[in-house]
């Protein structure tokens, strides 16, 4: 009867435990909340207008410029070091290293050490401080203050590396609903949407290559609300004048799923959110939209929008979902065991 009780109790601790953990984001939730998710390194001369999240280093940049979307995860999350920046608002979590970066608003958790810094905010530092002025208190503790505590937990609560990946490769596997017209060195994409408002352009690797070289892109969006474009090339160059506004206008509905990319360079502003998550992408000019890629070397701002479509991908279980799962199967079956 005790081995019993105990096994029920181990249980009900395993589903609590896994209720109270931070889920992982869909990726409807990763494009709402997020302006840019980097699986490695942030290498930035310029503004990065909303959130952000960076599984490697961050060297230099200007974080945070706009209110964000509601969400547990700092304004800046690195999983690595972050060096010559500044954070304007909602606070960082840094896992590495901190160096001349300031934290102008918001609360901070810093892992290792920190080093000629101000802290605006309440700021927990787990490692050695030098030339740091906490003006916003100092956090002994970072789960005694609840907003640390959830943008600590949150921090690396979703695998950004399967998310993007599945669903990239989701994404390419849709059927094509839609065209693009060339007329000259202009480029026009056409979208028909289905009864769900969603548009795919399904561009062949010769196509791509020409679309991309023309010097004007226009779009014809119609009723969709969310608009696929999915390219293969490994290797993509885009320079083309976005007419009309359009940059601004498609950038809360268009994704552009570069799946194959390992390398992508904007030379004008752009216009929507780049999904390449094996990518380093490099902009010379503004992004108007979102960017989920593997590295950033960002040299023109990337804006905020909200995110307006609507990603016709299933949820992606976390690791740590299964695991419970399985050790809650794992005492179940111990259980009938020791009953029989």
């Amino acid at each position: 009867m005790m081995i019993r009780k105990f096994a029920l109790t181990a249980i009900a601790s395993a589903l609590l435990f896994s209720v109270n953990a931070h889920a992982g984001l869909t990726a409807n939730q990763a494009f709402q909340q997020f302006n840019a998710v980097v699986l490695t390194d942030i290498n930035s001369s310029s503004h990065l207008h909303g959130r952000t999240w960076a599984g490697g280093n961050v060297v230099g940049g200007e974080y945070v410029h706009r209110t964000l979307p509601t969400s547990d995860y700092a304004g800046l999350t690195a999983l690595g070091s972050i060096s010559n920046a500044r954070v304007l608002q909602n606070g960082a979590v840094i896992k590495g290293s901190l160096s001349q970066t300031e934290i102008n608003g918001g609360s901070s958790a810093i892992f290792g050490a920190a080093s000629n810094t101000n802290f605006q905010g309440p700021t927990y530092v787990a490692g050695a401080t030098s030339g740091i002025n906490f003006n916003g208190g100092r956090v002994l503790d970072y789960t005694s203050n609840a907003t640390l505590q959830a943008s600590v937990g949150a921090s690396e609560s979703t695998n950004f590396a399967n998310l993007l990946s599945t669903t990239s490769n989701f994404l390419s596997t849709l059927s094509n609903t839609s065209s693009v017209n060339i007329n000259g060195g202009k480029a026009t994409f056409n979208a028909t949407a289905d009864a769900n408002g969603l548009a795919v352009f399904n561009l062949s690797d010769l196509d791509a290559a020409n679309i991309f070289s023309k010097g004007e892109f226009d779009f014809n969006l119609g009723s969709a609300t969310t608009v696929i474009i999915n390219a293969a090339l490994v290797d993509i160059d885009i320079s083309a004048n976005f007419l009309g506004g359009s940059a601004q206008k498609i950038a809360g509905n268009v994704i552009w799923n570069f799946y194959n990319a390992e390398t992508v360079d904007f030379g004008r502003q752009f216009g929507g959110n780049v999904l390449a998550y094996k990518a380093n992408l490099t902009n010379y000019a503004d992004i108007e939209g979102s960017v989920f890629v593997n590295k950033l070397t960002q040299r023109g701002q990337i804006h905020q929008f909200a995110f307006l479509g609507d990603i016709p991908v299933a949820a992606v279980p976390e690791p740590s979902s299964y695991a419970m799962l399985l050790a809650g199967l794992a005492l179940m079956g111990f259980v009938a065991r020791r009953r029989s």
